[in-house]
């Protein structure tokens, strides 16, 4: 138990307030909530340490400390590194400041967490922790009328909710897990980018043209990257929609630059590369995906993938990067005819 971990209490949480003079312990057990008032502090806490999921608050309803599991949300000004093992040697993957974890245990020196796939662990300097008890809202999987959608809560710009990919399952519940694979097999995030797209290049500037993207007429690019690199077109149309939302973001109209090179989260459009055109944009992409994230040092496996395995876990900060690459490409294969998703089934 960590009794100086610092517990922090922001807008989004709910508290259970006690009576002024006692302090309480609140027992969460399958949903169901019980809570014992205690006169001391001493007492409630040893009444909190003997069980799990218990938490401790102060007269005033301040969370004291907490026993179980939780949430644990990393500081937002920074990047937060994700390690293998709780010694903190070899190093998993990083996510972006407000990045919300699933707190899995509370060590002397470190917490194991869950996050996209990944049983990982941080270092809980600067960490704010939540017991189970106070979150209110936390993020889950849908399915709607055949498609899987994910609702991601978080302290920064990665809140919100977004397309994964089809399914032929049919639930009204909703799936909290931070494992997509429990919800369903997402097949374009874990398929390899290096099979051939069925579109051509009049194809992929048809879809342009429908939703008015300025990149019309750049199909070609695509082609001729996935030609020379052996790197889908269909992935590289989707994260550079995705990174640029499809060439009408500043960085891509400033720039030319669709895929957000080092486009860094401190400074995103003053450190981004500029490029003279559109296509030398799409071909230095596909030769970064190709020659460093297909082989090469961050390697991980062939296709978009999460925290865990795949191109995420060095590529982005965003921890469901991989899943919101692969809704595009779904988005993008839907509307010309669903010809890849039949090709990797």
């Amino acid at each position: 138990m960590i009794a100086t971990l610092s517990l922090a209490i922001a807008a989004f949480l709910w508290i259970q307030f006690s009576r002024e003079d006692t302090f309480t312990v609140e027992t969460v057990t399958n949903g169901d909530r019980v809570t014992r008032s205690f006169e001391s502090l001493a007492e409630a806490k040893r009444y909190m340490t003997a069980g799990k999921n218990r938490t401790l608050f102060s007269p005033s309803g301040e969370v004291l400390d907490f026993t179980g599991t939780g949430v644990v949300v990393t500081p937002s000004d920074a990047i937060t590194n994700l390690y293998k093992d709780a010694s903190f040697k070899t190093r998993q993957s990083y996510v972006a400041g407000g990045t919300r974890l699933q707190l899995i245990e509370r060590g002397d020196d470190h917490l194991k967490v869950r996050i996209s796939g990944a049983d990982v662990y941080v270092k809980p300097d600067q960490m704010a922790l939540f017991p189970e008890a106070v979150v209110k809202r936390r993020g889950f999987y849908e399915i709607r009328e055949g498609d899987v959608y994910h609702t991601v809560e978080a302290n920064a710009n990665l809140a919100g909710t977004f397309l994964v990919g089809p399914t032929e399952k049919n639930s009204d519940d909703r799936f909290y897990t931070e494992r997509v694979q429990d919800v369903f097999d997402s097949p374009y995030q874990f398929a390899s980018i290096r099979t051939s797209s069925p579109y051509s290049a009049d194809e992929f500037d048809q879809y342009l043209k429908s939703i008015d993207s300025p990149l019309a007429g750049e199909g070609k690019s695509f082609k001729r990257a996935e030609d020379t690199y052996n790197i889908n077109a269909l992935f590289l149309l989707a994260v550079a929609g995705h990174e640029s939302r499809f060439g009408t973001s500043d960085i891509a109209r400033d720039k030319r630059n669709l895929f957000g090179f080092r486009a860094t989260d401190d400074d995103p459009s003053g450190n981004a590369t500029s490029f003279k055109t559109i296509d030398a944009s799409v071909q230095a992409a596909a030769e970064l995906f190709a020659t460093k994230y297909v082989t090469g040092p961050y390697a991980r496996g062939d296709y978009p993938g999460n925290k865990q395995e795949g191109i995420n876990i060095f590529y982005a900060s965003d921890p469901y990067w991989g899943e919101k690459v692969a809704g595009t490409m779904y988005t993008i294969d839907r509307e010309l005819g669903l010809k890849y998703l039949k090709k990797i089934q």
